[in-house]
């Protein structure tokens, strides 16, 4: 589920992604915080977390406001993962920033919860990992100057 600061509220289960344009990541060594492997998969198959948000449009009170936009991306355990507007249309990280249902030409196991996140540009991939991805959810920050003061 897309929400928050979009034109459209957008539902997207595992058909509606096969749908979109598909990106494979080749192979991918998946790092924790420590620098230990976690795993390794010959690929992951999914569609750019910037494809969903095109479907859901931003919705920006002013033309510049996409520069304050952010995406929460959070998992069925409560894990959340964040990207900046810059981050995922104006860096090579939006390339690897995938919404992903597949590893190595299997479906993503029911632990995983069928569909995920990954951020394969990272330096460690595991940080920005969620599993079972339930919502995505954009928000602008609130811009210098307009803070609310006690």
């Amino acid at each position: 589920m897309v929400t928050g600061a979009v034109k459209r509220h957008h539902s997207f289960d595992l058909c509606a992604l096969m749908r979109l344009p598909t990106q494979l990541t080749g192979l991918l060594d998946v790092v924790c915080l420590s620098g230990r492997k976690v795993r390794s998969a010959s690929e992951y198959k999914g569609v750019r977390l910037s494809a969903l948000l095109d479907v859901a449009q931003l919705r920006l009170p002013h033309a510049r406001d996409f520069t304050r936009a952010y995406v929460l991306a959070q998992g069925a355990d409560g894990y959340t993962v964040m990207f900046s507007w810059h981050e995922l249309y104006n860096t090579p990280i939006g390339v690897g920033a995938l919404v992903v249902y597949e590893r190595d030409g299997q479906p993503l196991t029911d632990d995983e919860g069928g569909i995920g996140l990954i951020s394969t540009c990272d330096l460690r991939v595991a940080l920005r990992q969620v599993r079972a991805l339930k919502r995505l959810s954009v928000h602008l920050a609130e811009p210098s100057g307009r803070q609310d003061r006690p």
